[in-house]
């Protein structure tokens, strides 16, 4: 949930906002969990799938900055995380991404829902169907 990955990227800095690798290794590592919870979301999508827009919106709203810090997540703690999302971004039906379109207005947020589920499109028609 959001919680975690506002750990997640509070794990990933120092109190002074400078690197540490301790804390970034722990960033990656809960990044790798969350993944694991988006895929088995994705997997448990009959039961879940009506919730996964509320996930991917919290990574959205984290990743353009919105939160206290007023950063995004960090780019290593993010290539952990995006297979993830990228489930996550599968899991949303047309509706709750036409519904986070709508609530994000014109902005970052909107234009980064718009790039991941392009992506998501791309990977999924170059590479999971090979």
């Amino acid at each position: 949930n959001g919680v975690s990955v506002s750990y997640a990227v509070w794990l990933s800095r120092n109190k002074v906002g400078t690197f540490a690798s301790f804390e970034m290794e722990k960033g990656i590592t809960c990044a790798c969990f969350l993944w694991r919870i988006y895929e088995e979301l994705r997997q448990q999508k009959e039961f879940f799938g009506h919730h996964c827009f509320k996930f991917l919106s919290i990574y959205i709203w984290i990743s353009c900055g919105y939160r206290p810090v007023k950063t995004g997540i960090k780019r290593e703690v993010d290539e952990n995380l995006r297979p993830g999302v990228e489930a996550l971004v599968d899991s949303c039906s047309d509706q709750d991404r036409q519904y986070l379109h709508t609530v994000f207005g014109e902005g970052p947020c909107r234009n980064y829902l718009a790039a991941l589920k392009q992506e998501s499109d791309l990977n999924f028609k170059y590479g999971r169907k090979v």
